[in-house]
């Protein structure tokens, strides 16, 4: 039985292409998921609180520099373990100080600011590039910079960066607070989150696989980044992992048993569920599933891994299990950094981009003068913030959430005066932005467009009429990135997925080389790094679809090639369940040359060659091993997908 495609895109492409525009429909349309609840009156508590105790001291304009070091860290908790909360929002307020030190001495430069701007803009892109952290510095530096050469924040520069750094601080003890009841809430919740999708997947075979790749995936990298920082044992984030990993063998025998044509019997999707309620505290552990003869291999793994899963959230030992990704010291990474910096395309390509980018919005803030012209540098930063998204839907859903954000704050001028009134107001807007930010780039201008408004009208008592000149300059921001940082750039106009698809095929290769070994001590960490790749191909895909709809159409036709290389890890994975609990395995003669087909298709992408057709004699000459068979023939399938389609035949590996 034939696994259909299932890329969530595909389910609404009907939809998509009726819509006029689509891109348009792609590009503000709120993302799902379950929302952060605990993070909004968190938000709003450390915004609101400095500003509040610079009220009661008789000088509000004290508390401005603090709340908006409070915010920036806010904006930086993204979730996770309490180490990576922790390191995320330090690297925001770290470089958000540094940054208003560099924008204080910059100010009244003159002309001088132009060529000074361009230089930390390269410098932030490139910071961007160590990490998540490094992000999020990357862009406060930047931003700090702006906003400080534009306004005098603070009597002394030095005393504005304490200040800028005290908010942060106070945002992130706000967030530690939790730690010393709940810490492993953050990885809790991750897992929690693999189980409720495995449960969704016991409903809906075909579409609930994605998201529970995700979520597995989201999940390794909470449990795996906190624990890396453990002395010692530390049995508790033993045994989340050992869950995630039970997820996976589910899963993988749940994809078997739908190979098979069987369905999942209705009680052990129950026991999933209980397990689930149990994980959140809800409810007592399930029974675990009786011991028995249940037939086929595939629902032998499905009953022995649901029955681990019981006996993991009932208290049991996790045992010895080998980790599913090999850990990476501070000097591996700093050398990746450098050289995704030296050798990498996309940096060197993105460092120019912002660089022009902001010297052109300097310029214009220059020679026009328009009333606070430093914002149009700053909205320049914020959308091309330091990362590698998309520079068209970030610039559209800019512009449109700045427009009515601009109408809410100066609705909120009109009506309130400045003093506590305004105080509550800042309050509200700031609870509301993890919920923007978890939503669309959009949404969240929508409620900080207000915010920052408010935040300014503080210190300079300019009244309804900033609003406008806010929008004003987003505007002409906006417009300087679409022009000068995406029309003139065509390679901007295709998402890297050539690339991203040859990376996760040379990912599949590697897992299937060593998936016929139990006791391979790598087995599970080549899994783990072949469905990461294929989330990561999903992420690309996904970004690149929001374009307009001349590029989403040419990135579209990756489509089936996608869902035909899901098809072949997936066949895999059920050929090791099958394998692993009775089954026959395949021979070694016959997997060598299923991998050496893999291995010729990614280097024909990477090389910008077409792929050639299937042989005749089929993609495992001399095998017979049927439960290889399904993989040969899935690797066929994308054989022929590939050198029929479009896909694979631009020389940058770009549709």
């Amino acid at each position: 039985m034939r696994l259909p495609m299932r890329l969530p895109l595909r389910l609404h492409a009907g939809r998509l292409a009726d819509a006029a525009p689509g891109w348009l429909v792609e590009t503000v349309r709120p993302l799902p998921g379950r929302l952060r609840w605990s993070a909004m009156p968190r938000t709003a508590v450390a915004v609101a609180g400095p500003l509040v105790a610079a009220m009661l001291a008789g000088r509000l304009t004290l508390g401005l520099l603090p709340a908006m070091g409070a915010m920036a860290a806010c904006l930086a908790d993204r979730g996770g373990s309490y180490r990576a909360r922790a390191a995320r929002m330090s690297g925001a307020a770290l470089g958000g100080a540094a940054g208003y030190l560099v924008g204080d001495a910059l100010r009244g430069a003159g002309w001088w600011l132009v060529p000074a701007v361009v230089v930390v803009a390269a410098v932030s892109a490139l910071i961007s590039t160590t990490g998540g952290a490094g992000s999020l510095a990357g862009l406060q530096i930047l931003v700090m910079t702006v906003i400080g050469s534009g306004v005098r924040l603070s009597d002394h520069p030095l005393l504005g960066a304490v200040a800028y750094l005290g908010g942060g601080t106070w945002a992130l003890l706000l967030v530690l607070s939790g730690w010393p009841l709940h810490p492993t809430a953050g990885e809790q919740l991750a897992v929690l989150d693999a189980y409720r999708a495995l449960g969704r997947l016991f409903r809906d075979p075909v579409a609930g696989l994605d998201p529970l790749d995700t979520a597995v995936k989201q999940g390794y990298d909470t449990v795996l980044g906190a624990r890396s920082a453990a002395g010692g044992a530390d049995h508790e984030r033993e045994r989340l992992l050992a869950l995630l990993n039970q997820a996976t063998l589910i899963r993988n025998a749940l994809v078997t048993l739908t190979e098979e044509g069987k369905a999942p019997p209705p009680w052990l999707a129950h026991t999933v569920e209980e397990v689930a309620a149990a994980l959140e505290r809800r409810r007592a552990p399930p029974p675990r599933p009786p011991h028995g003869p249940y037939g086929t291999p595939a629902m032998r793994a499905l009953c022995d891994g649901v029955g681990h899963a019981v006996m993991l959230v009932s208290g049991g030992d996790a045992g010895p299990a080998p980790e599913p990704r090999e850990p990476a010291g501070r000097a591996a990474r700093l050398r990746a950094a450098w050289e995704r910096m030296l050798y990498g395309h996309l940096t060197r390509v993105y460092v120019v981009r912002l660089s022009l980018c902001m010297g052109v919005a300097a310029v214009v803030s220059e020679f026009y003068r328009i009333e606070r012209s430093y914002w149009i540098m700053l909205t320049v930063a914020l959308v091309l913030k330091p990362d590698f998204g998309s520079v068209f839907t970030r610039a559209v859903q800019r512009g449109l959430g700045t427009v009515a954000g601009a109408l809410i704050g100066t609705a909120v001028l009109i009506a309130i005066p400045v003093g506590p009134g305004l105080v509550a107001a800042i309050a509200v807007f700031a609870a509301l932005l993890p919920y923007g930010q978890q939503r669309n780039w959009g949404m969240m201008s929508t409620f900080q467009a207000p915010l920052v408004v408010l935040l300014v009208d503080l210190y300079t008592h300019a009244g309804p009429r900033l609003a406008l000149v806010r929008l004003e300059d987003t505007l002409i921001g906006c417009g300087i990135v679409l022009v000068l940082g995406y029309l003139f750039w065509p390679a901007s106009w295709y998402a890297p997925v050539g690339p991203s698809f040859a990376g996760a095929v040379s990912a599949t290769a590697r897992y299937l080389r060593h998936a016929f070994g139990p006791g391979d001590p790598v087995r599970r960490l080549r899994h783990r790094e072949a469905y990461d790749a294929l989330a990561d191909l999903r992420t690309v895909f996904q970004r690149a679809v929001a374009e307009p709809a001349v590029i989403g159409r040419r990135v579209t036709t990756w489509l089936p090639a996608m869902a035909a290389l899901q098809q072949v890890a997936d066949a895999i994975a059920a050929a090791v369940t099958r394998a692993d609990h009775g089954g026959r395995p395949p021979e070694r003669a016959t997997v060598r040359a299923v991998v050496r087909s893999l291995d010729d298709i990614a280097e024909n992408l990477r090389a910008g060659a077409t792929v050639r057709p299937p042989s005749p004699e089929g993609e495992a000459p001399g095998g017979t091993a049927r439960d290889l068979g399904e993989v040969g023939r899935a690797v066929r399938c994308l054989r022929t997908t590939l050198s029929t389609g479009s896909p694979g035949r631009s020389p940058r590996g770009d549709p």
